[in-house]
């Protein structure tokens, strides 16, 4: 399944395979212009070209403050891209975020959303599954992102179970499969033996979050949003 094209000024390195994805096997309606579950880019599924991106530790290590390069990449796609991920953030985070951002105030509103939540855990799944399906339920019908986690614990292969389930019943997810990119270049893509990425993992992860999406349909400029969330006091990985 095709799922945009990578830019070619990151890196002399070859591009990663596409992003290893679940897609959705439902058939309800989505957003126009799209009819039934997302099988390609984001892109096609919108009108606008407004994405907001919420997250822990390891998304926040693609946000522009940490030198990160998930801005300006989704920047020269042509998205408009907030990034309001913190360092130590449980998924509790994600409704912080949407109570301040989902209606940004400025008479826009946001085309697709991005979550990864997991990396920081309670132990507490069926509280975890709860809040997750309530935060898509307010981003419903958007297209929507939610990563995988690198499976470097018992407790993420229990999260992946849920997450690779969700297409299910939301046919506006798409998954895109962190875990497996992560068990196939381990010691190349996470610090320390993960989750938190070296350098080329978060390249990886901004090149696979640019595919999924893919180039909005409106032709719009892209821009990097500021971001309210920047505290990066939290614990880290």
């Amino acid at each position: 399944m095709a799922l945009g094209e990578f830019p070619e000024e990151l890196s002399d390195r070859p591009p990663p395979p596409a992003p290893p994805t679940t897609p959705p096997d439902s058939t309800v309606t989505t957003v126009a212009p799209s009819r039934g579950p997302i099988v390609g880019p984001i892109a096609d599924a919108v009108f606008g070209n407004r994405v907001l991106l919420i997250g822990d530790t390891v998304l926040a290590s693609t946000a522009p403050r940490n030198d990160g390069l998930m801005c300006d990449v989704l920047v020269d796609f042509g998205w408009a891209a907030e990034i309001d991920a913190e360092p130590g953030r449980f998924i509790e985070f994600a409704q912080q975020v949407l109570d301040e951002r989902l209606d940004p105030g400025d008479g826009e509103q946001w085309d697709a959303a991005a979550l990864m939540f997991g990396n920081h855990f309670d132990g507490d799944l069926e509280a975890y599954a709860r809040q997750l399906e309530a935060v898509l339920d307010r981003l419903s019908p958007r297209p929507t992102i939610v990563y995988t986690l690198s499976e470097v614990t018992a407790d993420a292969v229990a999260i992946n179970e849920i997450i690779r389930e969700l297409p299910r019943a939301h046919p506006n997810v798409v998954v895109v499969d962190w875990a497996a990119a992560t068990e196939v270049d381990l010691d190349l893509l996470l610090k320390d033996g993960g989750p938190a990425l070296t350098d080329e993992g978060s390249r990886r992860l901004v090149l696979f979050t640019a595919a999924a999406l893919g180039k909005p349909l409106s032709g719009e400029a892209g821009e990097c949003l500021p971001s309210p969330f920047t505290d990066d006091s939290a614990i880290v990985l």
